[in-house]
C-alpha cells in the first residue's frame, strides 16, 4: 500500500541533508561579468565592449583580438575584491504548516541567517594574435577562479528571504574562450563560448537504528562541462567606435538520484525512499550588449553601453524533489511503488522580465597615467517585490567605479613593459518593502514564510588591481 508522507519527516530531513550536503556544500553576487572582468572594465562600470579590453578581451568582446598592436602575446592577470552587506530581516515567520511539522498557533518565527560570501578571486587574461597578416587571426582565454576553493555551490533558501543571484555565482570558476579575425580595415568579428558546468550525482543510503549493526552511505558524482556561444563585432573609426556582443543563455543544469532505506524498528522489512532532484546551480541570461566611444579630446573618452539581458526563462537555483516512476506501475491514477511516497518539491512562481542595463563612463589620460569612473544602472528581474508565496529577492542595483592605470616601463629588467591598473566599486541596492498577503501559501489559516513583512537592500564594497603586459 503506498503512503504519502510529507516532506517534513525526520528520516526524509535527514536523507536530504545529507545527499545535499555532499554535493551541495553550503556554508555572492550576480554573475562577474556584469561588473567587469579585469580592473579596467571595472573602473568602467563593465562598460568595455568597445574600449579597454586587453588581456580580457575573450570575455569583454572577441572581436577586440584582432584589434591591430605592436606586440603579439598580452598577459594580464588581476585580483578582485567584493563584500556584500544586505539589509537584516528579523522577527518574520521562517516555518509554518506549509513547510513543516507546524500549526498556525505554533508557527516558528525568527531571523534570517545573512551568510552570503565575500567575494574574493584571481583573473588570468591572456591574448595571441596567430596570424598578423592573415586577418589578424587572433585567440584568447580568460580565467576566474576564486582564491579559497576551486567552486562553491549551493542552492539557497526555496521560501525563507533569499538574495537570489548572490549566493554563489561568484563563487564558482569561470572560463571565456574567444577567436578574432578583422574583415576590412576597420571591422573585426570574433566568437567564443562562456563554459559553465553542471553535476550529476547517485546516492545510496542505509539507516540502521539498531546499536550494533552499520549504517552505509555511497555518493558518486560527476561534473560535466556546458558552454554557450558568444559573438561579437567591432568597428574602429579612429575617434569613435562602435560594438556589439551577443551572448547565449548558459544554465548549469545539476541532477541527484538519490535511494534510501531506514530499519527502524528491529528485524521489520526497511522502508524504501528514492527520489530524484534537479537543479539550475548557476544560470547566465541571454545578453545583448552595443557600446560606444568617442575620444572627443587628445586625452579624454566617452564611453557608453547597453545591456539586455532576457530573464524571462530564468531557472532558479533551488533543487526540486520529484517522485521517478521508472520502476513503478502506475493504473488508475495510483501507483504501486515500492517503500514511501514521497511529495515532490514546489517552487512559488515570480513575475520576471527582461532587463535593459545602461552604463556610462569616462577615461582621461596624461601621459604615463589614466583615470577612469563609471556608472551602471540593473533593474531587478522581478516586476514587483514578493507579497505572495516565496521570497526570492533582487533589488534593483546603482553601481558607481573609480579606477586609475599607470605604464610602468620596464621595471626589473624585464623586456616589456608593464601597465599596473587599480579600481574600487560601490553598488547600492535600492530599498524595496515587502508586505506579505494574509494566510499561508496555500490560503489555509496562518501565515505566511516571511510574514508579516520586511525590508530588502543594502551595498556592495569592493576593488582589486591588474597588471598587464605584452610581448
Amino acid at each position: 500500500m503506498t503512503q504519502r508522507v510529507p516532506p517534513s519527516t525526520p528520516f526524509l530531513k535527514f536523507a536530504v541533508w545529507a545527499m545535499a550536503a555532499w554535493v551541495f556544500p553550503t556554508t555572492a553576487l550576480a554573475n562577474l561579468g556584469e561588473t567587469g572582468l579585469g580592473s579596467r572594465s571595472t573602473s568602467l562600470a563593465g562598460a568595455a565592449g568597445s574600449w579597454n579590453q586587453g588581456g580580457f578581451s575573450a570575455y569583454s568582446n572577441p572581436a577586440a583580438l584582432a584589434l591591430p598592436q605592436d606586440q603579439r602575446l598580452q598577459l594580464s592577470y588581476g585580483w578582485t575584491l567584493m563584500d556584500p552587506n544586505f539589509t537584516p530581516i528579523q522577527g518574520v515567520t521562517l516555518e509554518n504548516s506549509y513547510t513543516g511539522d507546524r500549526t498556525s498557533t505554533n508557527e516558528r518565527v525568527g531571523d534570517v541567517t545573512d551568510n552570503y560570501r565575500t567575494v574574493l578571486g584571481q583573473l588570468v587574461g591572456a591574448s595571441y594574435v596567430l596570424a598578423p597578416d592573415w586577418q589578424g587571426l587572433a585567440v584568447g582565454a580568460t580565467f576566474y577562479s576564486p582564491f579559497d576553493q576551486l567552486g562553491f555551490a549551493d542552492t539557497g533558501e526555496t521560501f525563507i528571504p533569499e538574495y537570489v543571484l548572490y549566493r554563489a555565482r561568484n563563487q564558482r570558476p569561470q572560463l571565456e574562450l574567444g577567436l578574432g579575425a578583422r574583415l576590412g580595415e576597420n571591422l573585426s568579428i570574433g566568437a567564443g563560448a562562456h563554459v559553465g558546468f553542471g553535476i550529476s550525482a547517485n546516492g545510496t543510503l542505509f539507516l540502521q537504528a539498531q546499536s550494533g549493526k552499520p549504517s552505509t552511505l555511497r555518493v558518486t558524482a560527476s561534473v560535466k562541462p556546458k558552454a554557450s556561444p558568444v559573438a561579437g563585432w567591432l568597428w574602429n573609426g579612429g575617434s569613435y567606435t562602435l560594438s556589439q556582443v551577443v551572448r547565449l543563455a548558459n544554465s548549469s543544469q545539476s541532477e541527484m538520484n538519490f535511494n534510501s532505506s531506514a530499519r527502524a524498528f528491529g528485524d521489520l522489512a526497511a522502508l524504501d525512499i528514492r527520489f530524484s532532484a534537479l537543479s539550475s546551480l548557476f544560470y547566465d541570461p541571454l545578453a545583448i550588449e552595443t557600446g560606444w566611444s568617442w575620444q572627443y579630446s587628445a586625452s579624454a573618452r566617452l564611453i557608453a553601453q547597453v545591456d539586455l539581458q532576457g530573464w524571462r526563462s530564468f531557472s532558479p537555483p533551488a533543487a526540486r524533489i520529484s517522485q521517478p516512476v521508472d520502476d513503478c506501475e502506475i493504473s488508475a491514477g495510483t501507483s504501486s511503488c515500492a517503500g514511501l511516497e514521497v511529495s515532490p518539491g514546489i517552487l512559488p512562481g515570480y513575475p520576471l522580465r527582461n532587463i535593459a542595463i545602461p552604463r556610462l563612463a569616462h577615461e582621461w589620460s596624461a601621459g604615463a597615467t589614466a583615470l577612469r569612473a563609471g556608472y551602471a544602472y540593473r533593474p531587478s528581474i522581478f516586476a514587483s517585490p514578493p507579497s505572495g508565496a516565496g521570497n526570492y529577492l533582487d533589488p534593483p542595483r546603482h553601481m558607481a567605479s573609480v579606477g586609475a592605470g599607470w605604464r610602468l616601463g620596464s621595471p626589473g629588467g624585464l623586456s616589456a613593459p608593464l601597465e599596473l591598473d587599480a579600481h574600487l566599486i560601490f553598488h547600492q541596492l535600492v530599498s524595496q518593502t515587502v508586505e506579505k498577503t494574509a494566510g499561508t501559501e496555500t490560503g489555509d489559516a496562518g501565515t505566511k514564510i516571511g510574514a508579516p513583512g520586511y525590508s530588502a537592500g543594502g551595498r556592495v564594497w569592493g576593488g582589486g588591481v591588474s597588471v598587464s603586459m605584452a610581448l
